[in-house]
């Protein structure tokens, strides 16, 4: 299954501040690392929504995410649209 639009304009707004994976998870309401990563985290990392605050150790446990600035864009963006 793909994401909602609303969730992942949810969680690019969520991340205007550098957030951890945990607090991604709870934000959205999210129990399984896995498919959460899988669903979301990946995606997002690949399109250049979404950054790691620590890039080159993405296993460290001070990772956080947070958003670009062509995710904001995105944003702005599909608001306008509306």
């Amino acid at each position: 299954l793909a994401p909602s639009v609303e969730n992942v304009d949810k969680l690019i707004l969520f991340c205007t501040e550098a957030r951890s994976f945990a607090e991604l998870m709870s934000f959205m309401d999210v129990t399984d690392r896995t498919k959460f990563r899988r669903k979301y985290i990946h995606p997002l990392l690949e399109a250049g929504i979404l950054e790691q605050t620590v890039p080159n150790k993405p296993n460290s446990r001070n990772q956080k995410y947070q958003s670009t600035a062509m995710g904001l864009m995105l944003i702005d963006t599909l608001k306008n649209n509306s």
